[in-house]
């Protein structure tokens, strides 16, 4: 007797979430920042046509449990449509934990150096400065709500507004 098998492969698509279904029950994220730099004329110190602006930028997280000064690479410099620079900072430096978990609004924080280097008479001069981010946690919102640069409060989050800082230098 001649038998024959035939394997019948049926696609199964299994979906998963890890939320309700509700559009409400997603969390809005808020915490890209827009950091403009200047001089004390209004020059922009980050677009490199200009003869003093900062050639280099790098980051490098204070909070990182495992690394000393970690690199922070999640961040770039692009021109608004005035076509002034800015640098562009989505995320990166580790956010620390400054309330109870839990308890709204938890409040997060994260701090990290900006190290800002230009050539000066042929040689290469480096300034190191310090940005502190301060977030807000609810269920529905994460957000920016407080920004010091070089321990100055800079920005404080008013409604739904842009997060925005300008440093004169």
């Amino acid at each position: 007797m001649n038998s024959r098998f035939f394997l019948l492969f049926i696609p199964v698509f299994l979906l998963f979430s890890c939320r309700g279904e509700d559009e409400g029950d997603l969390q809005k994220i808020d915490q890209i920042i827009n950091l403009y730099i200047s001089d004390s004329n209004g020059v922009d110190l980050l677009n490199n046509d200009n003869t003093d602006a900062y050639t280099t930028i790098t980051l490098q997280d204070l909070n990182d449990p495992d690394t000393a000064l970690k690199t922070i690479s999640n961040f770039s410099i692009k021109e608004d449509t005035d076509g002034i620079s800015y640098v562009d900072y989505a995320s990166g430096a580790t956010k620390v934990l400054q309330t109870t978990a839990g308890e709204y609004p938890e409040t997060y924080q994260s701090e990290f150096y900006i190290n800002l280097s230009k050539k000066v008479n042929s040689a290469t001069v480096t300034d190191v400065d310090t940005i502190k981010i301060q977030y807000s946690s609810e269920p529905t919102q994460f957000k920016v709500s407080k920004i010091w640069y070089n321990n100055q409060l800079e920005f404080t989050k008013v409604g739904d507004e842009a997060n925005i800082v300008k440093i004169v230098k």
